[in-house]
């Protein structure tokens, strides 16, 4: 029977988000009440329920997720997340842009949300696909796949830092086996499947993109963009291995998750900003 209605549930939120285009959030809480009431669990059993499963989940993701979005935001802001995508772009040439654009989408997916990363790059999708003359999702899904790819599987993203936390993993090793997957994810979902729709795609779109770049000469150095942009991986790989050979209190939390994402934000605001002269 308790199959049978989470069965139910998993149909009934399915249809909730995709077809009424309810919020993902009531549509979950509406779900779990709908499974606890055709359970036989009384009121203040699902509520206690609910408010548990919320709490218990975000006490470990929080800060982790909150400390990331900011992260995210000062990349975005700083010009970083533009730098990368300006060299990367350059670097490849147009034979193999679509590979640059993949590793592109992927740097920049590091640090930043999807969504955030996703208004960062589009613009450079459009640029690119006008310059070069080439089909707008032919550029666009490699960018795009690799953001998916980084904020599905990588954390501090959220989806695989709470995967990880409910079922124990270690956050490092998920990292690793993230990055391991994520090689042949994107390659398969990006440039391969970019090149296999090319003669397929027909597009005669002209848009000029409406975006707020930021001058060249105020970008921060390519250099120091890379190294904000992928601290949060060193350091998160850089803890895994610090709480296996150390016993000392001090260093033990500073290999916390949580830690390493909040010193890579107080770095990011040293050098992506202080040192470039903002307030």
């Amino acid at each position: 029977m308790l199959l049978l209605l989470t069965v139910l549930g998993i149909i009934l939120l399915t249809l909730l988000i995709a077809y009424f285009k309810l919020n993902t959030f009531i549509s979950f809480v509406v779900v779990a009440v709908f499974i606890g009431l055709s359970s036989g669990m009384s009121a203040s059993d699902i509520a206690n329920a609910i408010k548990s499963g919320i709490g218990a989940t975000l006490s470990e993701l929080i800060m982790i997720i909150g400390f990331g979005a900011m992260l995210g935001k000062i990349v975005a802001d700083s010009g970083a997340a533009q730098q990368i995508t300006d060299r990367l772009t350059q670097l490849f040439g147009k034979k193999y842009l679509i590979w640059g654009l993949a590793l592109t989408g992927f740097i920049i997916g590091i640090p930043l949300f999807y969504n955030a990363g996703f208004m960062i790059v589009i613009p450079f999708v459009f640029s690119i696909a006008r310059l070069q003359k080439l089909p707008l999702l032919y550029v666009a899904i490699p960018l795009l796949s690799a953001l998916s790819v980084a904020h599905g599987f990588l954390p501090p993203h959220p989806s695989p830092v709470a995967i990880a936390n409910q079922l124990h993993a270690d956050l490092g090793l998920t990292l690793r086996y993230g990055l391991l997957i994520s090689i042949p994810a994107i390659a398969i979902a990006g440039p391969l499947f970019a090149t296999l729709l090319k003669d397929k795609i027909k597009d005669n779109i002209v848009i000029e993109p409406d975006n707020q770049v930021v001058k060249e000469q105020t970008l921060p150095s390519i250099t120091l963009s890379l190294f904000v942009g992928l601290l949060p991986i060193g350091l998160l790989l850089l803890g895994e291995v610090i709480k296996k050979i150390s016993d000392n209190n001090i260093v033990q939390l500073l290999a916390q998750p949580f830690m390493c994402m909040l010193l890579a934000v107080l770095v990011a605001l040293y050098l992506l900003g202080i040192r470039q002269g903002k307030t």
